[in-house]
């Protein structure tokens, strides 16, 4: 079927008012938005830094043997209720004493390789390994301990606090009874 052209002329007229009124224009983020907009960080340009204290409650009941750095990635891992990712960095054998967190904590090993294992007092033979790229969790005050195999570079993300509450040798004591 063919058009005449006064018809085709009307119609190329209006195309550009058509497809226009079809359009919608982009609507206005809010500020909540924006701060919520995507974001990458690439490993190697993480800004490190010491384990805050307040994250820290207890005494850990075996010697850590190395060091631990912490960067936090996205959101307020001090803060309760509110998301978090955040990365900690640990040399080769460092131990991290048996704890638990209030929140579910979720590890993925971006580095290295990383055991895990359950219950309030260190035992290595409770040890499971977790490779690079390997993903563990533990729920809400789940005794648990870590240790870090060559340089580790641990990703953590969860809800807040992030807090690490070492098991006291009392109750490391009385589960061995």
């Amino acid at each position: 079927m063919f058009l005449n052209k006064p018809v085709l002329w009307v119609l190329l007229a209006l195309l550009p008012w058509i497809t226009g009124a079809q359009t919608k224009a982009p609507a206005k983020r809010s500020a909540a938005a924006a701060k919520q907009s995507a974001m990458v960080v690439e490993l190697g340009s993480e800004k490190w830094g010491d384990v805050p204290a307040a994250a820290l409650v207890g005494t850990p009941s075996v010697d850590m043997g190395g060091t631990l750095r912490l960067a936090v990635l996205q959101g307020d891992p001090m803060t309760a209720g509110r998301s978090f990712t955040l990365r900690l960095s640990c040399t080769d054998g460092l131990k991290i004493a048996p704890h638990w967190h209030p929140t579910t904590e979720n590890v993925t090993v971006v580095k290295g390789e990383a055991a895990v294992g359950m219950g309030s007092k260190w035992e290595d033979a409770a040890l499971k390994e977790v490779p690079t790229g390997g993903f563990f969790s533990a729920g809400p005050k789940m005794r648990h301990f870590a240790q870090c195999k060559g340089d580790t570079i641990l990703q953590v993300h969860g809800i807040a606090p992030f807090v690490v509450n070492f098991v006291s040798p009392d109750e490391s004591q009385a589960e061995k009874k």
